[in-house]
């Protein structure tokens, strides 16, 4: 069992809803011709007027939320957020927001991912013609048996894209900090053409322990930059971060409409998770492989050459990604994402036996994982695949996990 940690898993600045205050910014003018807020620094970073929307804005794909539900009924999500599932108590289609633990960590990500002017805030999302599926789970309670069924089921209703905007400590996971149950959850979801995208974490400049999902292998793990694109002082220094985008120096919508100011590594999976969505809907035969090796090899490296262990491969660069033309990448090109599930399954797979036993062990290896793969990103886009193969089997379900949203 894991002991969940004494602080309050869940607060406004993790939750990127730090501000208690609103800001009263007015609507801007032209806000219902899908006109980004002042606020919206990212817009004019990544000149997503200029260079993104006029090729896609989204259309076509899904992304699934998975948090306490969306308030759908926010005119910034006026016919965004598709009917979904409740994997708490079947209440719901999703479309609630019934976080009590924050202003509405799910609705927040998805006005800013698929956000659609309007209302109080006329707060638009990068990918505004994009769908948002919601899935309500459990989060401060969260085992691996719910978040794996959770993306599982993203999968089967049709998300491209998995936004995982929260965290939970892993370190209880070794070699690799990763949870078992994850695993063939994760690989449905690569097998199915998903690209899964979790935060980095909020503790870099305090305990700094590692996070799943972000952790496991086969999820991009995000950090957070700030506005003048240094890493957030906040964002955690881990091995498997992969990626960074903005983290800081933001202002979100709660479940009421009401905008606040915050900062977190929640904001930059959900900023990435869109950036991913309209990759795809730019590219819509682009395999999710791709997409996610392009993700690297046309990052921006921040704080200096090659990989590091706060912004990974490093800001992520969505005119070059999305523009297979312009900015061709090699199939040759590393994709340490993928190699790190397929080496992490490779051992477990080499570790079978053969003959008569092979049925009763390849059963028992649903919940048995005795070998493990750790990845680590080095120099020029090195990658450095490390194969752990651990002592004891892990057939412990995650009961009391410590769970925190960024």
């Amino acid at each position: 069992m894991i002991k969940r940690a004494a602080r309050p898993w869940r607060r406004l600045t993790a939750a990127v809803l730090a501000g208690t205050a609103a800001i009263n910014s007015p609507v801007p003018a032209g806000a219902a011709a899908l006109s980004p807020r002042p606020d919206e620094w990212w817009f004019r970073t990544w000149s997503i007027q200029d260079k993104i929307w006029p090729t896609t804005r989204g259309a076509g794909v899904t992304i699934a939320v998975l948090d306490y539900g969306v308030n759908a009924k926010l005119p910034e999500l006026s016919g965004a957020v598709v009917p979904g599932v409740d994997l708490i108590d079947q209440s719901t289609d999703g479309r609630v927001d019934l976080d009590s633990e924050s202003p509405g960590h799910g609705t927040a990500m998805t006005v800013q991912m698929v956000g659609r002017g309007g209302g109080a805030t006329g707060y638009v999302g990068i990918a505004p013609e994009s769908k948002v599926l919601p899935i309500r789970v459990p989060v401060s309670t969260l085992d691996g048996d719910v978040l794996a069924k959770a993306i599982t089921t993203a999968v089967d209703r049709g998300a491209k894209v998995i936004n995982m905007s929260f965290g939970q400590t892993s370190s209880t996971f070794l070699p690799v900090h990763c949870s078992p149950q994850l695993a063939p959850a994760i690989g449905y979801a690569l097998e199915h053409d998903a690209v899964l995208v979790a935060s980095a974490g909020n503790d870099g400049n305090a305990d700094n322990a590692p996070e799943q999902p972000a952790s496991c292998p086969g999820v991009l793990a995000v950090g957070g930059v700030t506005k003048n694109l240094t890493p957030w002082k906040k964002t955690q220094r881990q091995n498997y971060v992969t990626l960074a985008a903005p983290g800081a120096d933001t202002t979100l919508v709660d479940k009421h409409g009401v905008p606040h100011s915050g900062a977190g590594t929640s904001s930059a999976s959900a900023l990435t998770s869109a950036a991913v969505a309209l990759i795809r809907a730019a590219n819509p035969t682009m395999p999710a492989r791709t997409v996610v090796q392009r993700l690297f090899a046309t990052a921006r490296p921040v704080g200096g050459p090659g990989w590091n262990d706060r912004t990974g491969f490093g800001w992520l660069d969505l005119a070059a990604a999305i523009d297979p033309r312009h900015h061709p990448v090699s199939a040759s090109s590393p994709n340490p994402l993928y190699d790190a599930y397929a080496h992490w399954q490779g051992s477990a797979t080499s570790a079978k036996p053969s003959g008569p036993t092979a049925k009763s062990a390849q059963r028992a290896d649903k919940h048995d994982h005795s070998s493990r793969v750790l990845w680590i990103s080095g120099g020029a886009g090195t990658t450095l695949l490390v194969l752990i193969v651990g002592a004891a089997l892990i057939t412990s379900r995650v009961r009391k996990s410590s769970v925190r949203t960024r």
